[in-house]
């Protein structure tokens, strides 16, 4: 047996220059790597096509879907949606308050410092009314219990006709006890009800309790403007509607805001100048019945008022 003998330098040249496994095996990966990756693309494509076109078939589809949910499960609407629209949809004169925006708000026209402490879980802002039209009376109350900056606390109260500034009156005290203890003894002797039960029914001609809309008292009721249609030509102005004063209109809007808290609200009556009207919220329309012709007029709210702003909230006739 023989064996075949090479030149050890010839060997050592023939192995330095083939390529290393390490090298071969990397580049014979991305080889078959990239292979995969062409192979991919097709079937890839044609799952983004087969999606689009279900989309497609099922945006068809939805409005008999839907319509047919309707009538037999309609959808019930979550909490937070309920929250971000602030409306209820069992009645169109309802609204679902924001609990952020529970917060009591110190009267505008008190020139009080501090916060509105909060009683039974509730801010101690009372808006109190007593309406009789027979009579032709709308009366308001305001009570609050303020922890002023100063240190102390105080009962304020504000009262009169509405549409009017009324009367106001403060009562400090230097602990919140006897401060509790005054704010409701006033609520109990307005409506003949503690604290802890306001929303119970009115008894008799006492003050009424009504519901609140912080978020839009807080921002002061400049959520809209409110005019009045003239077609009779009084005292020389042409068929249009004119802006109610900047008093007026923020009138308006609070006793609006009020109607939508509290549905039954629908009728008020306003004193204004020598007038008195009757605003009705749900025909919009105002009636001034201390004049003798009862002259009756169309309102309407223009909310964020622009020059070229659809009105949302008017009644045509």
């Amino acid at each position: 047996m023989s064996f075949s003998h090479s030149n050890p330098k010839t060997t050592i040249s023939t192995i330095t220059s083939i390529p290393s496994l390490k090298s071969m095996a990397h580049r014979r990966s991305d080889r078959i790597a990239e292979a995969i990756l062409k192979s991919m693309l097709p079937r890839r494509s044609d799952r983004i096509a087969a999606a689009a076109r279900a989309v497609a078939t099922a945006a068809k589809k939805k409005p008999a879907s839907m319509k047919k949910r309707s009538k037999k499960n309609p959808p019930k609407p979550s909490y937070k949606r309920i929250k971000k629209n602030h409306k209820s949809t069992t009645h169109p004169s309802a609204v679902i308050i924001h609990p952020s925006a529970a917060l009591g708000v110190i009267d505008h026209e008190a020139n009080i410092r501090g916060t509105v402490v909060r009683l039974d879980n509730e801010p101690s802002d009372a808006m109190l009314v007593l309406i009789d039209p027979a009579k032709n009376m709308d009366k308001f109350f305001i009570l609050q219990l303020i922890d002023r900056a100063e240190g102390s606390y105080v009962v304020y109260t504000r009262w009169g006709q509405t549409g009017t500034s009324g009367q106001a009156l403060e009562e400090d005290f230097d602990e919140l006890s006897k401060a509790v203890e005054c704010f409701k003894g006033k609520f109990k002797e307005e409506t003949g009800l503690v604290w802890e039960k306001r929303t119970d029914p009115t008894i008799g001609s006492k003050y009424r309790f009504i519901q609140q809309n912080f978020d839009e008292k807080r921002g002061g009721f400049l959520g809209a403007k409110w005019q009045y249609w003239v077609d009779d030509g009084v005292d020389g102005k042409m068929t249009n509607w004119y802006d109610y004063s900047a008093t007026g209109s923020v009138q308006a809007e609070r006793l609006y805001q009020e109607h939508l808290s509290n549905a039954r609200l629908t009728n008020r009556l306003v004193e204004s100048g020598w007038f008195t009207y009757d605003v009705n919220m749900v025909q919009m329309t105002q009636t001034n019945v201390k004049h003798q012709n009862k002259t009756a007029r169309r309102i309407r709210r223009c909310p964020n008022p622009g020059p070229d702003r659809r009105v949302t909230d008017e009644i045509r006739r």
